[in-house]
């Protein structure tokens, strides 16, 4: 029972992370300038609403697109494997800015935390819900 609920964890870390990246994809595709705004950006030209478009619109929906995938497919751990890296990284990347850039305003360092969090419960979590998942494939035969 235990394994159950630790990879509905697993699953609710990647199905959030998915739907954050997701959302703000979305956002940057409607409201580029405003979004830029919000992370310190500008948009100098085409070119810049070009690059804006294909790092915060294209890459953060195929990060929803897999984040999503792998808390669908819990019996294909390596697909959630490869999204808590990929979370990992990003916590990684802005706590190597906190060292040596600064402190950002707190909603950047709400989201190392959460980044953080999730990377951990999705990464710590793999083998209980790999178990957990088999168990369901086992029980369904």
């Amino acid at each position: 029972m235990l394994a159950i609920e630790l990879r509905h964890a697993r699953t609710l870390a990647l199905g959030g992370a998915g739907l954050t990246f997701g959302t703000i994809g979305v956002l940057a595709l409607a409201w580029p300038t405003r979004v830029a705004q919000e992370y310190g950006l500008s948009l100098p030209g085409i070119e810049g609403l070009n690059e804006f478009r294909a790092v915060y619109t294209g890459f953060w929906i195929s990060l929803c697109i897999a984040m999503i995938t792998a808390a669908r497919r819990p019996d294909v751990p390596l697909l959630g494997d490869v999204c808590g890296g990929m979370l990992l990284c990003q916590a990684l990347g802005r706590l190597v800015s906190f060292v040596l850039d600064g402190t950002p305003k707190p909603t950047f360092v709400a989201a190392f935390f959460a980044e953080l969090a999730s990377a951990i419960t999705i990464l710590a979590l793999r083998k209980r819900a790999a178990a957990a998942a088999a168990t369901l494939v086992t029980r369904a035969a």
